[in-house]
């Protein structure tokens, strides 16, 4: 679905993912042709979804690969910590918020609390885990298998990255599915407000309750590591953003990631058969090419630090810096005919779905771990899935998120039919 938008649209109009069903790929492409470094400015009409915020000042949108490759990988220039790393203007207290998170602390900060988490997500470490994560793939399919249909993105696609990221931090089963909740509420950020609890005070309380159980009996898992290690004397408002971004990140990125796998593939039953024909052979890519066509993450921010240039064009000390990832992962300068899907596409590993430089994804390797271990049981045991009803959309500005999938197939003959 396209629709034609004018030059002057503006990217904070939480219509535009839904009308398009995901990014407005044909205004980046006018902006990438014409206008690569493209000035979106301040509008009243789009209300913030985050406390404490507004919309003070317009910013520069970047739309080609290379420019948003450059300003990531760039925090001298570029800071994800000076105003925060989100596109709207933050008050005082939000602001602190957002620095204690891993996402927005100071390089030195943010480089010391990655080699303390980096262990928890080596591929050695990973690898150990594969065994349970394909046994979790495997219970949660078989939830779903004997019903033939099933509510795809909540039933399934949301419980594996909370269920392995319970497993990572050391979070009891008995606390699974609350988190399992909130993880789905906190990634979607505009529907939060109708929620008569906050989430995040709510996870920012599992996460503190934990950390005294953790002080007191010590474990394996990565909560109590950062409670215990005494290198970088960690806050509780550090250690809960810590928290808080786990849950979300990877979740985020792996639950979306799964749907549109879906979605994708019942649109584009060639591609869907060209995979079936060798799961084995073709998975891998196919991931791949689902994280560059959806781009499920759409943007970051980052604050200009000097006056200095994007791509050759002049921008300011302190002038807000919109990256555009779904824009830059259908940059045809990179990817050849970057509006069609190819799951045998040479170079679809180049996205930059998980970020690059200092700020790269930490979980992507395990988040494509989840994935194959999930995908792989739905392609093996439901093979014939078809949609079964219009897909949601999320109203958003931040994630092209399908929020509703219903899918209908066989059912398994040999899996418990629950109703």
């Amino acid at each position: 679905m396209t629709k034609h938008w004018p030059m002057d649209a503006n990217i904070l109009d939480p219509g535009i993912f839904p009308a398009e069903q995901g990014p407005p790929h044909p205004l980046f492409d006018a902006w990438r042709d014409t206008d690569p470094v493209h000035w979106n400015p301040v509008s009243p009409t789009y209300v913030p979804t985050i406390p404490a915020s507004s919309m003070s000042k317009g910013f520069w949108v970047l739309t080609r690969y290379q420019d948003v490759f450059d300003v990531s990988r760039d925090q001298e220039r570029f800071s994800s910590h000076d105003e925060g790393f989100v596109i709207w203007d933050l008050e005082p207290q939000e602001l602190e918020l957002h620095r204690a998170n891993f996402m927005g602390m100071r390089p030195a900060d943010h480089s010391a609390v990655k080699q303390v988490v980096l262990p928890a997500f080596a591929p050695k470490a990973l690898q150990a885990i594969a065994p349970e994560l394909d046994r979790l793939a495997r219970e949660i399919v078989d939830e779903v298998a004997g019903k033939g249909r099933c509510e795809f993105v909540f039933d399934v696609a949301s419980k594996l990255p909370v269920y392995t990221f319970c497993e990572l931090m050391g979070i009891p089963d008995q606390l699974r599915s609350k988190v399992v909740e909130l993880g789905n509420a906190m990634a979607d950020v505009e529907t939060r407000s109708q929620h008569t609890l906050d989430p995040t005070m709510q996870l920012f309380a599992i996460s503190e309750e934990l950390c005294e159980q953790k002080r007191r009996q010590p474990d394996e898992g990565l909560l109590s590591t950062l409670v215990h290690d005494t290198t970088l004397g960690l806050s509780q408002l550090q250690i809960n953003m810590i928290f808080l971004v786990f849950s979300i990140a990877g979740h985020e990125t792996t639950r979306s990631t799964a749907a549109h796998f879906m979605h994708l593939m019942a649109t584009h039953p060639q591609q869907y058969e060209r995979l079936l024909s060798d799961i084995d052979k073709h998975l891998e890519n196919a991931i791949e090419e689902v994280l560059r066509y959806s781009s499920t993450t759409t943007n970051f921010r980052r604050t200009a630090t000097v006056d200095t240039e994007i791509g050759g064009h002049p921008v300011r000390k302190g002038d807000k810096i919109y990256m555009s990832y779904a824009a830059a992962n259908r940059d045809p300068t990179v990817f050849e005919n970057p509006h069609v899907f190819d799951i045998t596409r040479a170079n679809a590993r180049r996205h930059l779905a998980f970020g690059t430089g200092p700020h790269v994804c930490i979980g992507a390797r395990l988040a494509r771990m989840e994935l194959h271990a999930l995908l792989k049981q739905i392609l093996t045991r439901m093979p014939d899935f078809r949609l079964d009803g219009e897909p949601e959309w999320l109203r958003s500005i931040w994630f092209n998120a399908i929020v509703g999938l219903p899918i209908a197939f066989t059912p398994e003959p040999n899996a418990a039919r629950v109703v």
